[in-house]
């Protein structure tokens, strides 16, 4: 369930919209049967097969997941490709696998308190051995995370992924900031 909090009620005043707590099954369609282009929907089955065959469980969190999948994402048509899963299952197949992966795993990460952004960025930075403050800076400036949201995202889902994002950034810079002046005292008193 969606948690209101402090980025909800930022979204309320940008928005000027009241933010209901909906089930994020309700979020993406993927029920089982036919599906509008006659073709079988998603599967958890399916899902679950895509999440061990395109390496996504070695992955340390949802947050590093979504970015990854949206790396396999093309910029222009919005299809997903992996080099063994676009193979194998076709590209529509695994278009439609990774699509669903996606939306799993970012309707999780959307139902993750402010602190479990911060600690999943951690993670995400201490896993590709990346200077923290450095990615910090960066992502405050590129805002690249956005690239990260499922293309079906409505709009208040992805303002609330960016606000989370972006107080995990401030969080984490301030630690940063912090602990660099208290580093600087400490090798001046030496």
């Amino acid at each position: 369930m969606l948690v209101v909090g402090e980025p909800t009620k930022e979204i309320q005043r940008r928005w000027g919209v009241q933010v209901s707590i909906l089930p994020f099954s309700n979020l993406f369609s993927y029920a089982t049967g036919p599906s509008s282009a006659g073709k079988l929907a998603i599967t958890n089955s399916d899902i679950t097969n895509c999440v061990r065959d395109a390496g996504l469980d070695v992955l340390p969190n949802d947050l590093t997941r979504i970015l990854y999948l949206a790396s396999l994402r093309d910029c222009n048509s919005g299809s997903y490709f992996h080099p063994q899963l676009s193979i194998r299952n076709g590209t529509e197949g695994a278009d439609r696998a990774l699509r669903a992966c996606h939306d799993q795993f970012f309707g999780r990460l959307l139902t993750a308190p402010a602190s479990g952004f911060v600690r999943q960025l951690e993670e995400y930075i201490r896993y590709n051995g990346i200077e923290p403050s450095a990615v910090v800076k960066t992502w405050q400036a590129l805002q690249a995370y956005r690239a990260a949201v499922p293309v079906r995202t409505l709009p208040i889902y992805s303002e609330l992924f960016c606000l989370n994002i972006e107080l995990a950034l401030i969080i984490l810079g301030a630690g940063s900031a912090t602990q660099a002046g208290t580093q600087e005292a400490a090798s001046r008193s030496a």
